[in-house]
């Protein structure tokens, strides 16, 4: 995966706004991935592939890229 296919800091803050109407300050935040830390994952600049929104369980899931 090329440097230009991931994530960057100031693409997540414009996705966040962008979901503004859906997500609320209150969503919490999950990560698709295990807690040892055994393997860093990027996450795709396509936030379709990247991000979930969970509406009903107030969740925002992050799903990291397995190139």
């Amino acid at each position: 995966m090329a440097s230009k296919d991931i994530m960057t800091v100031s693409s997540l803050q414009k996705k966040l706004k962008e979901f503004k109407p859906e997500i609320s300050d209150d969503f919490e935040i999950w990560l698709s991935s295990d807690e040892e830390g055994n393997e860093f994952l990027p996450m795709s600049a396509d936030s379709k592939l990247s991000i979930g929104i969970d509406t009903k369980g107030k969740r925002l899931v992050f799903f990291p890229s397995h190139r």
